[in-house]
């Protein structure tokens, strides 16, 4: 399955990724690591962090473990309790998901940053989207249709508490705010087995289970015709997601996109009410800075792209508008399309 393309299992950051950055000091008093808790409690497992924005540049998440800031950040990152290097990661490519660029960051010279919509409660907002006249979709094949402005993630693998760090810190808080609900041991396990059970076995592929694998399985309408929308189907979008950081800060939706070898595979974007204002035109997009734009890029390179399909990848999100009528059309290339 296309969406399923992994890295080798050993793969691991390269050691420069952890050396080319100017360490800050602890600026709060961390509380205890979940490392402490008794044993057998497995209050800190591992888990997955996917990432689709400039995290994908390994020296860029790099700052979110072991702190500091490389070229292109105004501030340093208080980093993580436990600043322990990712032990994998793994590619996940053309996931029916919509990445898109919005808000007006400092950072990045006032451009748009990366989110994603993971096609939530499409079912109950179709009316509120335009409806296509000039494309029909069900003369489109549905793989090349779901494909069309997929998304690809960097999986790292990483502590549950190195991933609620992560989450405090993109919401410009640090590791342990109180304002930043964490997931617990309990919470993720039971998205893993969401997902495990929603995903047939006979369409798990290396070990991953998500939204990719239930699309082109799914049933088609009465007519025969993929019943499809922003090339989703809502129904497949997993466990909803949740808030978990104050509203207003950008990053505080946390969502499961799947499951790897048992374990969630978490990430976070826009809470739903402001993807849906995207998506409905109510809002608009802005495109990135060409800084922004070059760390994704050298990321998506990094981690296995060709340089001219990562830049294919990039333009095609960044020239097409969020709402619907954009998801067709020759420009739009997915990475693993060649």
């Amino acid at each position: 399955m296309r969406a399923t393309r992994v890295a080798p299992s050993s793969a691991v950051l390269p050691a420069h990724a952890r050396r080319s950055r100017r360490k800050a000091p602890r600026r709060v008093a961390m509380p205890a690591s979940a490392a402490d808790a008794p044993a057998g409690a497995n209050s800190n497992p591992s888990v997955w962090y996917a990432s689709f924005g400039s995290n994908i540049l390994s020296e860029r998440f790099a700052c979110y473990l072991e702190g500091g800031r490389i070229e292109g950040m105004i501030r340093d990152m208080p980093g993580s309790r436990d600043p322990s290097p990712p032990t994998e990661w793994r590619r996940w490519d053309d996931l029916p998901h919509r990445l898109f660029f919005a808000h007006s960051s400092p950072t990045w010279d006032g451009g748009g940053v990366a989110f994603v919509d993971f096609g939530e409660d499409l079912g109950e907002h179709l009316g509120d989207a335009p409806e296509t006249p000039s494309r029909d979709i069900s003369s489109v094949a549905p793989e090349t249709h779901r494909s069309a402005l997929g998304v690809s993630y960097r999986l790292y693998r990483v502590t549950l508490e190195q991933f609620n760090d992560v989450l405090a810190q993109e919401n410009g808080m640090v590791p342990g705010d109180e304002a930043c609900r964490e997931m617990t041991a309990e919470e993720a396990r039971a998205l893993a087995d969401a997902w495990t059970a929603l995903v047939p076995e006979t369409r798990v592929v290396n070990g991953a289970a998500h939204a990719g694998c239930l699309t082109s399985a799914s049933a088609s309408d009465a007519g025969g015709r993929p019943a499809l929308r922003n090339g989703f189907r809502s129904e497949n979008a997993g466990p909803p997601g949740e808030t978990r950081a104050p509203s207003e800060r950008w990053y505080g939706y946390v969502k499961c996109i799947g499951a790897l070898n048992g374990e969630p595979v978490l990430t976070f974007s826009c809470d739903a009410e402001t993807t849906r204002r995207f998506r409905t035109g109510a809002d608009k997009p802005n495109a990135p800075s060409a800084a922004y734009y070059e760390v994704i890029k050298k990321g998506l390179v990094q981690s296995g792209s060709a340089l001219e399909d990562a830049t294919a990848y990039l333009d095609a999100r960044v020239e097409a508008a969020v709402a619907a009528e954009s998801h067709a059309g020759e420009k739009n290339k997915s990475l693993s399309s060649r």
